[in-house]
């Protein structure tokens, strides 16, 4: 171990003593064990204030009792086996991801190591039943007869337990070597379905839900996935930031006078995260066949990963639907919906506990926004109403989310729309005090007394980067609140921002590429739709591509796909679980011709 590391190590054993030393220096010895047990897992902020609220209890029985109850409440926020895990480092994750996957790893290579793994027409038997009796009966019929050995191995070598830190654990799957006759492939086929849907379980109990059996994955796709560490690791890291998450706000850690949007410790992880991926793409080149070289630093801030052409990107395309709105006759509309008061961890003003809140978490409640939603827009449908514009998600002082909306539509259906929304913004708890007031509001946009994308600017800014708002209303710097904002959207997996209505944006962002006129008469409506994604005239890029309200199947300019083939061998590269071709966007697709954007072969190499 360097000094470094060594130095950090004992940093955090003296902060951990500096935390619990005062605490347990007004306590006995068997007090103190059990409060040093009980809040072991947890980072120093939480000890503090768990401990803080302990010891201002009137008995050493309420003490113990608060310290016990709220520990336990924080243990169930992880699934047991990921317990001791609350407060850990990003490389403790990667550890336990490889573990898992290793152990997976080997049942399928070798599920005798289960004892319950017997097969009958691919159902398992009880982990009870005799292991030296068949599923059928036959108790001379050993076990491993009974899961035919020839027909569960994945690879001819044996695999090391200890696997490569810097590789995939299951880099030698090889194919499944199956039977010789139709009824022993049959049998394999249901051996395997029991050893994926065993592994299955064992992914329940981290409360990860198993990948699904389907058109897109296969049995075996699904088996690779469940024995792969890069499968593991995301899913494990959201469930413990998350449940680091969950504890601040349990904690009511997270509000205006507090921790604003989301905790420090949440902020801390993505802003280290975002300097890791910033290291990654500095270090890594991709080159071409003529010989090209860049950075994906550099490539990344060409495109919308640069929070400032992100920006641009929507600004741009809320101000074409604008000017078309103005060109149709069309009302414009901004609606903010709020959700209940069972969703809210705190008040706004104090910061003090709501309560009523019923412990529901952030993305419970975007969950519950995008349900009403998903029924407002049915209606919409049953009422031919077709509002075009954009959503912006954003939290609340507590991280609660609340809803934006800008949206644009013919005057004579406005107030259908605004029933409709308020209908089912108040559809649940719409009789508790201030909801109506509250939960559903709407401001009709006067362009005489100002713009519509106006409205929507300041929302769309202090969600990316915060550049030039100055302070936010409980007077935080706007660079400080973007960060901030961006921690939570990240820990919370809640989409941002959402075009509704329109035509695609990845077909603008391809005709951006193109640097050549279509002079042919037959290529007018695309030189007009070119023109238009060159000149960020969003509004004649929606014309050209047929108007607000067609299907993206019917319009006239398509994504082109190709399949994606090394020039070198000529295989074309298949999906690393499925086996799947590969497709990728190669241009666009018009009057049943390809138009090419991209004709380079890039290939990716370290520094």
């Amino acid at each position: 171990m360097d000094i470094f590391k060594e130095k950090l190590i004992v940093k955090a054993i003296n902060d951990k003593d500096n935390v619990l030393a005062p605490f347990l220096s007004r306590v006995d010895k068997l007090d103190a064990v059990f409060i040093t047990n009980k809040l072991a897992p947890f980072s120093n902020v939480i000890k503090g204030t768990i401990l803080t609220e302990a010891f201002n209890k009137p008995t050493d029985y309420d003490r113990n009792r608060h310290i016990l109850d709220t520990s336990k409440k924080l243990y169930n926020l992880l699934p047991k086996k990921l317990t001791h895990m609350f407060f850990c480092f990003d490389d403790d994750i990667n550890v336990k991801a490889k573990e898992c996957a290793n152990y997976c790893r080997q049942i399928v290579i070798d599920p005798k190591t289960v004892s319950f793994l017997h097969v009958h027409h691919g159902k398992a038997v009880n982990e009870n039943h005799n292991v030296g009796q068949s599923v059928n009966g036959n108790a001379e019929q050993t076990h491993s007869e009974n899961m035919r050995n020839s027909s569960l191995v994945l690879s001819e070598n044996p695999v090391n337990d200890k696997a490569n830190d810097s590789e995939p654990v299951n880099e030698t799957f090889a194919p499944v070597r199956y039977a010789k006759s139709e009824q022993d492939s049959e049998f394999a086929i249901a051996e395997r379905k029991t050893v994926y849907e065993y592994l299955s379980r064992y992914v329940m109990m981290f409360n990860i839900t198993p990948p699904e059996i389907n058109k897109k994955q296969s049995l075996e796709g699904c088996i690779k996935r469940l024995s792969d560490n890069r499968w593991w690791l995301p899913k494990m890291r959201k469930i413990i930031r998350q449940a680091n998450e969950k504890a601040a706000i349990h904690l009511n850690f997270v509000n205006s006078k507090r921790q604003i949007y989301a905790s420090n410790l949440t902020t801390k992880n993505r802003i280290a995260q975002r300097l890791r991926n910033e290291e990654l793409l500095s270090s890594s080149f991709i080159i071409n066949e003529s010989g090209q070289r860049y950075s994906l630093k550099e490539i990344s801030d060409l495109n919308v990963s640069n929070p400032k052409i992100r920006k641009d990107e929507l600004i741009c395309r809320a101000r074409g639907f604008e000017n078309l709105a103005k060109d149709l006759g069309h009302e414009a509309l901004f609606i903010t919906v709020t959700c209940p008061s069972k969703y809210h961890r705190a008040f706004s003003k104090s910061g003090a506990a709501n309560p009523k809140w019923q412990g529901l978490m952030p993305d419970e409640a975007n969950e519950y926004l995008n349900h009403q939603w998903q029924k407002a827009r049915a209606e919409f449908k049953r009422q031919d109403i077709t509002p075009y514009g954009f959503r912006v998600v954003e939290p609340q002082h507590d991280g609660t989310p609340h809803w934006h909306m800008l949206f644009f539509i013919e005057g004579e259906k406005l107030q259908a729309l605004q029933d409709i929304i308020r209908h089912y913004a108040l559809e649940i708890d719409g009789d508790e005090k201030g909801a109506a007031e509250n939960r559903c509001d709407f401001k009709k946009i006067d362009p005489a007394k100002g713009s519509a994308t106006g409205y929507i600017l300041k929302y769309i800014v202090k969600n990316i980067d915060g550049a030039g708002l100055g302070e936010d209303k409980f007077g935080n710097d706007s660079i400080h609140v973007a960060q901030r904002i961006d921690a939570w959207a990240s820990c919370w997996c809640i989409r941002q921002f959402q075009q509704i209505g329109g035509a695609s944006v990845s077909v603008w962002r391809e005709l951006r590429r193109l640097r050549t006129k279509f002079m042919d008469k037959k290529d007018e409506l695309l030189e007009q739709a070119r023109f238009a994604a060159d000149d960020n005239d969003w509004q004649g890029y929606t014309l050209a591509m047929g108007g607000l309200h067609i299907k993206n199947k019917d319009r006239p300019i398509q994504l082109y796909h190709e399949l994606n083939v090394n020039e070198q061998t000529g295989e074309c590269l298949q999906s690393y679980y499925d086996g799947e071709l590969i497709l990728k966007v190669k241009g666009l697709w018009f009057a049943g011709k390809a138009v090419i954007t991209r004709h380079y072969q890039w290939k990716i190499e370290k520094a």
